[in-house]
């Protein structure tokens, strides 16, 4: 399969994700430096990530009908101002010196919010740009720049940054998210829901946020992914809520080394985004996702029971296997087998359900580091992700049959 193939909008929309994504690669080492410089008590590292993934708990259901009633390329713009406008704000505090953990949790959770719209509408607005059948190759694209600005560029640059002015790499991702909005709103087209009219005018608000919710829950194949996803990011969540206190204080990172370790995973994941699809084809959609259980839990329990730095260089190159052999699969299964009417209110049910735990899970991270160390963490993490071989058989059963390819028609 050609990547020139997707098409001059998708490529538009490729630049966009670009951008932005650069800009989150450097909140994630500015948020979380900025944090230790502020407390040095674990539990309010954590909850940096809790603001973060708090609004898709409080308002994903909700943002999913706004998703299903306007165009989604419009509110991805506006998410992308709001993003720009928290940090904007705490960049100008930062820089007069009364940075406080309360304003940091603002404008995480801000960050949290954009990210609710763009999450829940982005992948909607993919599949009306390109083919069925390219959707394995356009999401594995859009992993790819997404690893490289997150992981790669972004962090240890962001931690360079920091060093020199701790609110350089804030101001650099305002820039970075306006960037993002700019170039979404030249992309051509309209991207409102496309569904039959309804004689009877638009269903109640409050009846609406249900819909998704009742959606997943009664699909056979979304529910247990759903499901699986959330067990998945709980402790995943936990583990990433206090990283930055295993990378300093366990194996001795700078600020500048421990976003270089967050950068040395996307060396395995810009390879493994770039395969996915071919993986996907000469195996199956499951196998990709055994496979990143394999690898995440093998990564967990590096970074819980080594100190050696090749460990955590180890265990960063799993963690690159694992992310877009899970990520470009779970994308893909929910575009196609999703109808374009419910399609907002379904992403962002099943982001409350999969993404829901992820305050929990970083609220556990502070509390189990603070009081027994925070390799626990991992340990703790690795064991219950090994354990979604057995859980998530249900999920791998279902997939065989609803992603066989149809088999074509008989003439009668």
């Amino acid at each position: 399969m050609s990547s020139s193939k997707l098409g001059s909008r998708f490529w538009t929309l490729w630049s966009a994700a670009t951008a932005t994504n650069l800009g989150d690669g450097l909140g994630l080492v500015a948020f979380p430096l900025l944090a230790i410089n502020l407390t040095d008590d674990a539990r309010l590292v954590a909850l940096v990530s809790v603001a973060r993934f708090l609004p898709f708990v409080v308002l994903g259901l909700p943002a999913g009908v706004l998703l299903d009633r306007s165009d989604r390329r419009r509110l991805a713009v506006l998410a992308q101002i709001l993003r720009a406008a928290s940090i904007l704000g705490l960049s100008i505090v930062i820089m007069t010196d009364r940075a406080g953990m309360g304003l940091l949790l603002f404008s995480a959770a801000m960050v949290g919010v954009g990210e609710v719209l763009t999450d829940g509408g982005l992948p909607a607005i993919v599949r009306t740009l390109v083919r069925s059948d390219q959707l394995e190759l356009a999401n594995s694209r859009l992993a790819t720049t997404q690893i490289v600005t997150n992981n790669f560029i972004g962090p240890p640059l962001g931690a360079l940054l920091f060093q020199l002015d701790p609110s350089v790499p804030f101001l650099i991702t305002v820039v970075m998210f306006v960037v993002g909005a700019g170039l979404l709103q030249r992309l051509p087209g309209t991207f409102s829901p496309q569904s039959a009219p309804d004689s009877n005018g638009p269903e109640p608000f409050l009846k609406a946020v249900t819909v998704g919710l009742k959606y997943v829950w009664a699909h056979p194949v979304l529910r247990p992914l759903a499901l699986t996803v959330a067990l998945f990011s709980f402790v995943g969540e936990a583990g990433n809520s206090i990283f930055v206190l295993v990378a300093t204080e366990r194996f001795g990172l700078s600020e500048v080394e421990f976003g270089a370790l967050i950068s040395v995973d996307a060396i395995a994941a810009v390879i493994m985004s770039l395969f996915v699809a071919r993986l996907v084809i000469r195996t199956s959609h499951a196998f990709s996702m055994r496979l990143s259980i394999i690898t995440y839990a093998i990564a967990a329990l590096f970074f819980g029971f080594s100190t050696a730095l090749a460990g955590a260089i180890f265990a960063s190159l799993m963690i690159g296997i694992s992310d877009p052999s899970w990520n470009v699969v779970s994308g893909t299964i929910r575009q196609r087998l999703v109808p374009d009417e419910v399609f907002g209110r379904m992403m962002t049910a099943y982001l409350f359900i999969a993404w829901g735990l992820q305050p929990i899970g970083a609220l556990m991270g502070g509390f189990v580091a603070q009081a027994w160390g925070p390799q626990w963490v991992f340990v703790i993490s690795g064991l219950a992700v090994g354990s979604l071989l057995v859980l998530a058989q249900p999920l791998f059963t279902q997939l065989k049959t609803a992603m066989a390819p149809p088999k074509p028609s008989t003439p009668s």
